[in-house]
């Protein structure tokens, strides 16, 4: 009997002793540290940030002074490895050299967490075994100052700026105000808000969104993003898989696939190279476009330069002159025209709703296609030379050449206005 209670007792004993030396019940040291590190620089100082660990909060001053405040919260297994870890806060590099001062808040090498608990390498060799950290950062800077920030898994608090910046951004937020400079962001999986850009724009952007109040001229290069911006100057954009709202901008260069862009702006140029994209203008003063499998609402166009168009649906309003090179598959929408000249057409569907008063000219070269013109009260002549054709004219036009048989129609018609030419082969022309 006293041998199994001596048992019982022993059972008991190593199960607590189990219990109480378990990771739940391990026994927790918690720590803080506050660290404030601070230089006098030169008025045209270049601040170059790295940040990977801990938000970062950007203030600016009149003061040509960098002061950087990090605070740490840690809870670890031991004292030393609490210890270990705010000795590490307290070495973060700060070094001004010349007219450039370097700040690395990041404090190790390398970091594992399983179950919530992390396996920290410092950047001096040392392992720790921390439970949970939180860190921090705030940094003024003059208000003139240049600044390169390369910033991860973190949010960015910023002030104005005067100075251009340049950032590279990954998995991070960033709120930013006014830029006095050119600024150059790239950026992966993060979001981006900026007040204004006074210089120019240069965005490298990868799954990625971004507000923008307005920017000088803007250069970007994108796939998978987001994009809302008030005002721009000229935007030269390379898309992938995009979507822009841009409210107003002078001028568009656009090259992109599966992207789709909108502005209510009316641009001074256009430059349109697509696949499968969509756009939407107001309007433009001189438009090109060469693409495939794109829609495109553009507005009045003064003029209009079509390299080639592969299966479009294209809308326009009042177009002043329109050049297209080739085009197959193509449905033209179009308000009113003054010029128009098709030189290769091939099963096109052209839908032209009224005719200028200073109308000049509509010439087509195609095959399998349609013509419709509603010319209203503006006066015209034809110059038809059709195979197979298919032909309905107002009864008033005065015919002063017709050949036709089975097959072929010659007709010139009309004595005064712009002539509407086709060179044609199974096509259908209707004009009212």
């Amino acid at each position: 009997m006293k041998t199994r209670l001596q048992f019982k007792i022993f059972v008991v004993a190593v199960f607590f002793t189990a219990l109480l030396t378990s990771p739940g019940f391990a026994q927790k040291y918690d720590g803080t540290k506050a660290t404030v590190k601070s230089a006098a620089v030169p008025a045209n100082v270049i601040l170059q940030v790295k940040n990977h660990s801990g938000d970062l909060k950007i203030s600016t001053s009149a003061v040509n002074n960098v002061t950087l405040n990090t605070k740490i919260e840690i809870s670890g297994n031991s004292k030393e490895d609490v210890d270990k870890v705010t000795a590490a806060i307290g070495n973060l590099k700060f070094v001004l050299r010349g007219n450039i001062l370097e700040i690395d808040t990041r404090f190790y090498k390398n970091m594992n967490t399983i179950n919530n608990r992390s396996t920290i390498t410092l950047l001096n060799g040392d392992k720790v075994n921390i439970k949970d950290f939180k860190i921090s950062h705030e940094l003024q800077i003059p208000k003139s100052a240049a600044i390169e920030l390369d910033n991860k898994y973190s949010d960015i608090e910023m002030q104005p700026v005067d100075g251009p910046a340049k950032f590279v951004i990954y998995s991070s937020k960033l709120n930013a105000g006014d830029f006095g400079g050119d600024v150059s962001i790239e950026s992966k999986y993060s979001k981006i808000r900026i007040e204004k850009i006074k210089g120019n724009a240069k965005f490298d952007f990868y799954d990625s969104n971004l507000e923008l109040e307005s920017s000088n001229n803007l250069t970007l290069k994108s796939k998978y993003s987001k994009y809302i911006i008030k005002k721009t100057g000229k935007a030269e954009i390379d898309s992938y898989d995009d979507k822009f709202n841009i409210t107003e901008l002078s001028g568009l260069n656009l090259i992109s696939k599966y992207s789709d862009f909108e502005s209510t702006s009316a641009l001074n140029d256009l430059k349109l190279d697509l696949y499968d994209s969509n756009v939407k203008v107001k309007s433009a003063v001189n438009a090109s476009f060469n693409g495939k499998y794109c829609e495109l609402h553009l507005g009045d166009i003064a003029d209009l330069q079509i390299s080639e168009s592969y299966d479009n649906n294209i809308y326009l309003g009042n177009v002043k002159r329109m050049v297209v090179g080739s085009s197959k598959y193509s449905l033209y929408e179009l308000s009113a025209v003054t010029e128009i000249s098709m030189n290769d057409m091939y099963d096109e569907n052209l839908k032209i709703s009224g005719l200028n008063n200073d109308f000049k000219a509509i010439s087509v070269n195609g095959k399998y296609g349609q013509l419709l013109v509603n010319a209203g009260s503006v006066p015209f002549r034809t110059d038809f030379k059709i195979k197979y054709p298919k032909v309905t004219l107002p009864e008033n036009l005065k015919i002063s050449k017709q050949i036709k048989d089975d097959s072929n129609l010659e007709l010139v018609t009309g004595d005064a206005g712009g002539t509407i030419k086709i060179n044609g082969y199974d096509m259908k022309v209707v004009i009212d």
